[in-house]
């Protein structure tokens, strides 16, 4: 049979298109063996060729060039679907997916798993198999199980114009919808528009907007021939789909069954007042598993010891089963119950409660559970990961320490040893089957979870760390994935002066392109069983990271990965006479220990300091690095912190270590990178006016313009082969110090930005407007790394004046303390925003009710990132059953939202 494709592409020179599919005629999937079309016409693109009969196949333009580069359309496969026909020539009409089409991201599982999930019509629309039919094709993944899509043209064929004869198109490969049309009947060229329709009630819910669609000429000459004309979009007048959501942890949940934390079941509930509050999306914060020093420093949730495995804490003890002996099991219910009452999350006893529980309970139901065909299939699915995490965990425990490296055996891994010691035969087999039994139960309830919020159509939002533990179970299988020289964290900033050390390793990005980046493909893939979008966090480490050394431990001492260091040559040519041991080594000077040191110089000097020349130290070998002090310091810790003395020395020697202009790159010894913040340090002020001069030039192309490009081009390796792997919808967090290429492509890769309104990423002004952002953005008034907006505003009484008058456009006298009303403006600004998304925490949707909203502001906080070790634990003081009755404020968030347009069908 004869087969054309026609498609409209505008081409430079040297530009060619090509089709490729999964035939042997058109190339079986190899770029090299595409099949280039000819340009009949300017923007113009057609390839016609014999094709032998077959059922079926796959295809997808892309465009090549005498570069060698190759840009492939938008989106998934396209499809041929003969069904038995017996075609003698197959006409098709494609129009070029565009990357940079704001709608392509309703074709994730977001939307088509969730808010528009639909079941595939009962009756699907018979295809025609032979004569002359012509099939008319578009994509509407914006449209849910109340309607459907249908066609009306000017011909008696197309339903002459009246809704009740609409010819309702096939959805039964959603989102692309589909109708066959006898075309022997019709008489060309025709007119037609498609529509959102009511098929009980047979009347048209919308007509896309703009002209009329044309189809000019059927164009096949053979008798027995079909023609495919594929449209991409909708035209909705309504113009684009918008959504609210609520963020909320899971451990901040809080209902009458949950068991002193919130857990996995609980969701539910939050999804029930998401329905009734018109909200489309629960946003979580991390859920991996994070048990390392089996103390409340666990309950940061982005040090991660796992990326696969889910946390013991967020499983109910009442699913997964019962205790035979009553009164034990009565008492474990006891516990549970008290520590519900809490005030905050009592993580640690949680955590002691429920793995006493889950081993008990194991021990009792052991031999069925292993044997349970729900559990071998489990296993089977997950034994790649789930084998090691088990091995690792019981390692853990049984070296009390997460520290790998620090084991007597096993220390490091090899697959062999790790299968022997997880053997069925083996004593200790109990003891890491447990965690089988536990990750099991834990994916039960999650995905339970997961399903309910699908078939009720909200979505599940999960955020994912930039990074994991040095002590996890992928550092312990996978060195060669991570860099253990490196810690990766943010530089210092106007919002913080003193950045951030995460203590995660950094990635060997290098390493993990060799398979494809396997390792983020299986983790994506794992997330999105459970889930439907997701948020990088940091999202500027997949550009580049700032890496400090392991030596150190101030975030001041990192510099970026990768980078371009600057040589000596390079320095010098900028106007810095540049003397390495001055510049490079801390600069140490009597004149200003005094600041640092206080009472305490003369005891500094001595103990921890060399003079070498008059009124010039050098920091002694046991505390020249930031790490060094740290371990020497440990020493003097009463009850887990320091006295104060000893803390004032430790911090000033710290500072001392960070006297410096450049760092040497750990890379190339030869070349450097200007310390950040140069300015603040007594080194920087003791130069001269010139000089200072020349190294603030240096510091701005350094900082903001030398590695635009390079970091572009780094993200666009990683960025498109992550969102490739799944169909969830991404989201990303681009806080902080980020280059300008950030926003651009993100926008090109239609990863959704971030968008707070007293964080513009505008930093010419104060507050950014929610009427300012981009459609592809989530517009929000807090993250869990701030004070919320209550806790805000009683932060600067005269800021939150300027916020009152500018932003919100009050006058008069400004209220101390935000007034539900004053909240209410907040959000419905929010709701109003273009933004696709308006997600807000719940906190700070409370703060719109003065009967609802909890009296202790400061308690409401999630994090402070300025804490190195903060303890996550904020809880909801209201029950999800409360808050699901709060008639009075459910309806008046509902009501917001409908009248904001984020509540609709389509």
């Amino acid at each position: 049979m004869k087969v054309s494709f026609k498609i409209d592409y505008q081409t430079v020179w040297g530009q060619r298109l090509c089709v490729l599919g999964s035939r042997p005629e058109f190339g079986e999937w190899n770029p090299d063996r595409a099949l280039e079309m000819e340009n009949n016409f300017p923007g113009e693109w057609e390839l016609v060729i014999d094709v032998e009969h077959v059922k079926s196949w796959d295809y997808k333009y892309l465009m090549k060039d005498d570069e060698g580069g190759v840009l492939w359309e938008w989106g998934g496969n396209r499809h041929v679907d003969l069904s038995g026909g017996q075609f003698d020539e197959i006409r098709i009409r494609d129009f070029w997916r565009t990357s940079q089409d704001v709608e392509n991201t309703l074709f994730h599982s977001a939307f088509t798993r969730v808010l528009m999930l639909r079941k595939p019509s009962d009756k699907r629309q018979n295809q025609l198999h032979s004569g002359r039919v012509l099939r008319v094709q578009v994509h509407v993944p914006r449209v849910n199980h109340r309607y459907s899509i249908a066609l009306l043209g000017n011909r008696p064929g197309l339903g002459a114009w009246k809704e009740r004869d609409a010819l309702v198109m096939d959805d039964s490969r959603f989102p692309l919808w589909s109708v066959d049309i006898d075309a022997s009947e019709l008489k060309f060229p025709v007119e037609f528009k498609y529509v959102v329709y009511d098929e009980r009630e047979r009347k048209v819910i919308s007509w896309e907007d703009g002209n009329n669609r044309i189809i000019r000429d059927f164009v096949c000459q053979e008798d027995n021939s079909l023609k495919v004309h594929t449209d991409e979009k909708f035209r909705f007048p309504i113009g684009v789909w918008r959504g609210a959501g609520i963020s909320l942890p899971v451990f901040s949940i809080r209902t009458e069954k949950s068991g002193g934390i919130g857990e996995f079941p609980d969701l539910r509930m939050v999804v029930d007042w998401a329905r009734k509050t018109g909200l489309k999306l629960i946003q979580l914060l991390p859920v991996n598993e994070t048990v390392a020093t089996q103390s409340w420093l666990d309950s940061y949730p982005y040090k991660v010891i796992s990326a696969m495995a889910l946390h013991p804490v967020y499983a109910n003890i009442e699913l997964m089963g019962n205790l035979k002996d009553e009164k034990t099991m009565q008492d474990f219910r006891a516990q549970l119950y008290e520590l519900n009452q809490m005030e905050s999350v009592p993580y640690e006893e949680v955590h002691r409660v429920k793995s006493r529980y889950f081993k008990l309970l194991f021990d009792q139901e052991m031999e069925a559970f292993l044997n349970s065909r729900d559990f071998r299939l489990f296993f089977e699915e997950n034994k790649e990961w789930l084998v090691p995490y088990a091995a690792f965990c019981f390692l853990r425990d049984q070296n009390k320490t997460a520290a790998h490296r620090m084991w007597k055996k096993h220390a490091i891994y090899r697959p062999e040893e790790i299968q022997k010691l997880c053997d069925p035969s083996q004593k200790q087999y109990p003891d890491i089957a447990v965690h089988y039994f536990i990750q099991y139960h834990l994916d039960r309830q999650l995905r339970d979870a997961s399903n309910y919020a699908r078939k009720n159509g909200v979505v599940l939002k999960i955020d994912i760390p930039i990074g994991v533990s040095p002590d996890s179970v992928e550092t312990w299988t996978h060195p060669e994935l991570f860099n253990l020289e490196e810690q990766i964290g943010s530089p210092p900033d106007e919002d913080d002066d003193m950045g951030q050390n995460w203590g995660y390793p950094n990635y060997n990005w290098e390493r993990m392109a060799y398979d494809g980046y396997d390792w983020w493909r299986k983790r994506l893939l794992k997330l999105g069983s459970w889930f439907d979008a997701y948020r990088l966090a940091h999202v500027v480490g997949f550009f580049r990271t700032w890496a400090i050394p392991s030596s150190q431990m101030n975030a001041e001492m990192g510099c970026f990965v990768p980078s371009l260091p600057l040589t000596r040559d390079e320095i010098i040519d900028a106007g810095i006479n540049f003397v390495e041991e001055r510049m490079t080594r801390p600069f140490i000077r009597e004149y200003f220990l005094w600041d640092l040191f206080g009472d305490y110089t003369d005891e500094v000097k001595n103990r921890y300091l060399e003079e070498y020349g008059s009124g010039k130290y050098n920091l002694k070998p046991g505390v020249d690095t930031q790490r060094k002090i740290t371990v020497h310091f440990e020493q003097f810790k009463k009850d887990g912190s320091l006295p104060d003395k000893e803390n004032r020395i430790m911090e000033g020697l710290n500072s001392l270590v960070s006297e410096v202009l450049f760092l040497r790159d750990p890379y190339d010894r030869y070349k450097f990178h200007p310390r950040i913040r140069l300015q603040d340090t007594y080194s920087f002020i003791n130069l001269d006016e010139e000089t200072r001069h020349n190294f603030e030039q240096l510091y701005v192309d350094y900082f903001y313009k030398r590695h635009e490009d390079l970091w572009r081009d780094n993200a666009m390796i990683k960025l498109p082969a992550l969102l490739r792997t799944s169909d969830m919808m991404a989201f990303g967090d681009d806080f902080g110090m980020n280059p300008d290429c950030v926003q651009r492509i993100l926008k090109e890769l239609g990863i959704l930005t971030l968008e707070v309104q007293r964080r513009p990423h505008d930093t010419e002004v104060e507050f950014g407007h929610p009427s300012d952002a981009p459609y592809l953005s989530v517009c929000t008034t807090s993250s869990h790394d701030m004070t919320t907006i209550r806790g805000w505003w009683e932060e600067d009484y005269d800021r939150s004046k300027r916020f009152f008058h500018t932003l919100l456009g009050h006058a008069g006298e400004v209220p101390r303390f935000m007034e539900p009303w004053i909240a209410r403006d907040i959000i419905s600004q929010h709701l109003w925003s273009p933004a696709m998304w308006a997600i807000f925490p719940l906190q700070d949707l409370l703060a719109m009710d003065g009967e609802l909203r909890w009296e202790k502001i400061w308690n409401e906080r999630i994090n402070i990132p300025g804490i190195t070790y903060y303890y996550w634990r904020y809880r909801m003081h209201l029950k999800m059953e409360d808050l699901l009755h709060s008639d009075g404020f459910n309806h008046t968030v509902l009501r917001m939202i409908e009248r904001s347009g984020r509540n609709s069908d389509y």
